[in-house]
């Protein structure tokens, strides 16, 4: 089962897993109409943070008219609602035709969390149904960055900038590139404290390079006046945010980067460093204020 791997998979720290995800791209049809009856099929229900991440793996019962499918489930994501995204539909078909078994099909799926009625069969838009093996690699490689990107989050010594740039890559082989951005101020974050050899910075060793990091902090603000509005909010409106992925890693990605730059202002030995770089860090910390 997909959970059960997700458990033991440790996030790959090698360029190897970009080249063999590129490899898959190119060997399996990621979204095909011509899954055939019987034939296992990984339907993915990918999310924002990719954390809520929800699939269904399943066996094809029918082809409908309109080319979505028909599925017998037999493993799934415990706790998402899939009311949105299926529709169930009783395994004996009503006499009164496909109408009457949709309704009573609904009847009888009173949780939407829960996929395990042996009553049962849901239907599937085609787009979101993908070959079973490419499905299991492409959302267990999604888990794997997401979790790259939470060790560097909080701080863990072993997320090296090679390890983040490693990130970048295997983001492009499966077309998460909306990472991109919040993995570049990751990388940038992560050099201001280490350097040649990961060796970790004196604390005035670090003002220089966090300034470069506020400059291009800056200078996204500048080039995007909407990212700047949901990142300054006093009161943010994640329901905004979280529709897309490359807002929302950034947006957490810059307050980590902002709050690592602050707390080095505090940190003995700065002045070393130089009154030059060390008012330019409290001007960019200045101008990167939250509404109050």
């Amino acid at each position: 089962m997909l959970m059960k791997m997700r458990g033991r998979l440790k996030p790959n720290g090698y360029g190897f897993i970009g080249v063999f995800l590129s490899l898959l791209l190119l060997t399996f049809q990621v979204h095909a109409a011509d899954f055939k009856e019987g034939e296992t099929v990984f339907v993915g229900f990918p999310a924002a943070d990719i954390g809520s991440d929800a699939f269904i793996i399943g066996t094809v019962v029918k082809v409908m008219s309109d080319g979505d499918y028909r599925i017998s489930v037999s493993e799934y994501v415990h706790g998402h609602d899939y009311g949105l995204s299926c529709v169930p539909m009783l395994k004996e078909e009503s006499v009164h035709g496909q109408e009457s078994s949709l309704g009573n099909g609904w009847k009888a799926w009173t949780d939407t969390t829960n996929l395990d009625s042996s009553d049962l069969d849901y239907v599937v838009k085609a787009k979101d149904v993908m070959k079973l093996d490419y499905g299991k690699h492409y959302f267990i490689e999604r888990y794997n960055l997401a979790i790259a990107f939470g060790r560097w989050e909080s701080d863990a010594p072993m997320m090296t900038v090679d390890r983040l740039e490693n990130a970048k890559r295997e983001a492009k082989a499966i077309g998460l590139e909306a990472l991109w951005p919040a993995l570049d101020v990751a990388i940038l974050d992560r050099q201001s404290f280490y350097g040649e050899n990961s060796r970790p910075y004196y604390a005035f060793e670090t003002i220089a390079p966090l300034n470069k990091l506020l400059s291009h902090i800056e200078a996204l603000f500048k080039q995007e006046p909407q990212l700047y509005s949901l990142w300054k909010q006093k009161q943010r409106n994640w329901k905004a945010i979280n529709e897309s992925m490359r807002n929302l890693f950034l947006i957490h990605a810059i307050d980590k980067a902002i709050a690592d730059a602050g707390n080095q202002l505090y940190e003995e030995g700065i002045e070393r460093a130089g009154k030059d770089e060390i008012a330019a860090l409290k001007a960019h910390l200045a101008n990167l204020q939250r509404d109050k």
